[in-house]
């Protein structure tokens, strides 16, 4: 059984590097999602639950999605599964 696969390259341009650095930009300055992006560029590992205690509900909430959220080129990005 023979199957065709198909695979496309992806480059980044110098706009998409400035894009994303706008897009990390935005992430460091939301003050619900730098704790979480902080802790992501610091360390793979997820951070004890007393770490956050005095975070808002919303950064609470993201470290609940600890284990969905991944880093890609230093932006906070969340794993949507089926």
């Amino acid at each position: 059984m023979e199957t065709d696969i198909s695979v496309e390259a992806l480059t980044m341009t110098n706009e998409d590097r400035w894009y994303l650095s706008k897009i990390q930009d935005a992430q460091l300055e939301d003050t619900d999602i730098r704790p979480i992006l902080k802790m992501k560029l610091n360390s793979a590992d997820r951070p004890s639950l007393q770490e956050i205690t005095c975070e808002s509900p919303a950064t609470k909430r993201y470290f609940a999605l600890w284990n969905s959220l991944y880093l890609k080129d230093t932006v906070l990005y969340r794993k949507w599964e089926n």
